[in-house]
């Protein structure tokens, strides 16, 4: 995916469930924590000063942070003594398929002295964004059905046992806003990433990565819709406020482009 620095910073990234900022105690700890996914932590603006002597990420499920517990890898799958950190984003994951509903906090914590440095807690009952089963297309014409469709995350859609007959003369995955579907929406590309009509499907798993700067935070529904007879052929409504992972290739460019603007390097003003 290609943005702009400039498109990228007008709207706001979606980055998860947030979970916090840090509770700062020492060493210049800070940053804002969100959980992409069940085992997922996403940092931004992380900074400690990297003065500790043993110092790790680290997490458990006591009521607070303290010598029972586990290092988390560092966002390089390490498990180091932490380095110095500033205004870092990155992600770290939970080892060994822990997750996230398992633990209560989240530290950066010195083994030898047995501080912490900061942490933040994870809510009773947090519920971590996760892939979320919404209904099937509701057929109207050409044969059009499916089992039911999937949101990945904010960006990717997966559609289970899809079946049209490919008959339609300009005929599209196709999004928009509104109570229905309407000729005033977008083109999705195909599964292979293309916008040409669509070929017959006979109960195929259809994976699509809905195009440019949207989210499914954008549209009330996706469609099997003909342009040309400005026709629809299929839909289903996708409700609001999914609890889905964020798509870190969004993330990744944001992030990318707060880099080049402390660099200057950034064609934002």
């Amino acid at each position: 995916m290609t943005l702009s620095c400039v498109n990228a910073e007008e709207k706001e990234v979606y980055r998860g469930k947030y979970l916090g900022k840090i509770n700062s105690y020492h060493h210049q700890v800070s940053g804002d924590v969100y959980a992409v996914d069940e085992y997922t932590f996403l940092f931004i603006n992380f900074n400690y000063d990297g003065n500790g002597a043993d110092t790790f990420f680290w997490a458990g499920a006591t009521n607070r942070p303290g010598p029972q517990g586990f290092i988390i890898p560092d966002e390089f799958g390490k498990t180091n003594m932490l380095e110095r950190y500033f205004n870092k984003d990155f992600t770290l994951t939970l080892p060994d398929g822990k997750k996230i509903t398992e633990i209560k906090w989240i530290a950066i914590y010195d083994l030898s002295s047995q501080n912490t440095f900061g942490d933040v807690y994870i809510p009773e009952e947090f519920e971590p964004p996760a892939t979320q089963t919404v209904s099937q297309l509701t057929g109207k014409s050409h044969n059009v059905n499916s089992d039911s469709i999937e949101i990945l995350d904010a960006k990717t859609i997966r559609i289970l046992q899809f079946t049209y007959d490919g008959r339609g003369k300009d005929t599209h995955f196709w999004i928009g806003v509104g109570p229905q579907p309407s000729s005033k929406g977008s083109k999705v590309p195909d599964e292979h990433g293309y916008l040409d009509p669509l070929r017959g499907y006979t109960k195929e798993d259809v994976t699509l990565e809905i195009p440019g700067e949207l989210t499914i935070f954008d549209i009330d529904w996706l469609s099997v819709f003909d342009v040309e007879s400005k026709e629809n052929y299929g839909s289903v409504i996708i409700p609001d406020g999914l609890n889905v992972p964020p798509s870190l290739v969004e993330v990744i460019v944001s992030v990318e482009c707060r880099v080049q603007r402390e660099l200057r390097l950034c064609d934002n003003p």
